[in-house]
């Protein structure tokens, strides 16, 4: 499962139209593909017609709730595209947060522990870099910048770069960039010298195809729809095939075994195809075990070994579906999970980790 953000921090660059178009492209590929709008704006729900009075959750539901699953949230556009829609109220979530120990993980969190199968999750991210724009990038292995041509949107891929060389320093999470030139128009002596100058400054992570100006994407959002929904546009339709192509023919930084650790070191336990993933960083620990509801809170716990490559104390289990209450035995003493998000009070007033499988 490849997780790629649609990011600027400059509105108005066309990400949304971006993120939507990109995501129906895929499908028309043949790809499963899970669209998240993580904007409290909620364009991309309103530019595929979202009918609200079907949605029961939205991604502030799925954010604030610990118990709600990943495929709780989700609506089902078409076989091949899915929806988490987002409501203005998601932009109450970041005060709700505030001073919270991992807000900044929790959609990376429902995306580990999630077995919904889907070969692209695309992630529409506010435009500003906050709490859900955090969450966004963390969960993910890989971003698109739109850029249009103008100097603000230069500057805004440059602050941009600073955010995700940040998160490379600070948390060791490499994602991969690429830059799409959006709303050009093509055949002016503007648009040769802006694309020259990207050329000049971010050849190395500049996509080969490009998105052009045309009213005709404004018109699909305001239908609902798009751009594959409409008619005699097969030029902007094949614009975004081509597109598609080059993202599903561009590998990922990481390769499959390297993304379920790295989920599973960000943010927990993670869904694996041999069961459940469970690590702890505890690097001077002697021995770690785990204990929870199935293993009846056994003192003994459960043996977990250290990996030789990255000093993580692993173990996976093949969990049955349902909700487990868990903890670390780390040398003796009773620990929660630090990169699980989702913990409940138990009978002691003590904080157990959730897992919901």
């Amino acid at each position: 499962m490849r997780i790629i953000s649609v990011v600027n921090q400059k509105g108005g660059c066309g990400k949304t139209t971006v993120a939507i178009n990109l995501a129906a492209a895929l499908g028309k590929l043949e790809k499963k593909v899970l669209l998240i709008d993580l904007d409290p704006q909620a364009h991309a729900s309103m530019g595929l017609n979202t009918p609200y009075e079907r949605i029961s959750y939205s991604t502030y539901d799925l954010l604030i709730e610990p118990r709600l699953k990943l495929s709780d949230a989700v609506f089902e556009l078409s076989e091949v595209f899915h929806i988490i829609p987002s409501l203005p109220v998601l932009s109450a979530l970041e005060q709700e947060l505030s001073g919270k120990k991992g807000r900044e993980r929790h959609l990376g969190s429902k995306l580990a522990r999630s077995n919904e199968v889907y070969d692209f999750v695309i992630i529409d991210s506010p435009p500003n870099v906050g709490i859900l724009t955090f969450n966004a990038l963390i969960a993910s292995n890989e971003v698109i910048i739109p850029v249009e041509p103008s100097s603000f949107s230069l500057d805004g891929l440059d602050r941009l770069k600073e955010t995700l060389e940040l998160l490379e320093s600070e948390i060791d999470h490499t994602v991969s960039m690429n830059v799409l030139i959006n709303n050009l128009e093509k055949g002016t002596r503007f648009a040769r010298d802006f694309v020259c100058e990207l050329e000049k400054e971010h050849e190395s992570i500049l996509m080969n195809n490009t998105v052009s100006h045309s009213v005709r994407y404004k018109e699909s959002a305001h239908m609902g729809i798009p751009i594959f929904g409409m008619k005699d546009v097969e030029h902007l339709q094949r614009e975004f095939l081509r597109i598609a192509e080059e993202i599903v023919d561009r590998a990922p930084i990481l390769n499959v075994g390297n993304i379920k650790r790295w989920m599973a070191r960000l943010h927990g336990p993670k869904i694996v195809e041999e069961g459940v993933l469970f690590s702890l960083d505890a690097p001077d620990a002697e021995s770690v075990y785990l204990t929870g509801e199935f293993a009846s809170w056994s003192r003994n716990g459960i043996r977990m070994e250290k990996n030789p490559i990255d000093g993580l104390w692993e173990v996976t289990l093949n969990l049955e579906p349902g909700e487990y209450e868990y903890r670390f035995i780390v040398d003796g003493n009773w620990v929660k999970d630090p990169k699980n998000n989702d913990i409940v009070v138990n009978e002691f007033g003590q904080e157990n980790s959730l897992l919901i499988v």
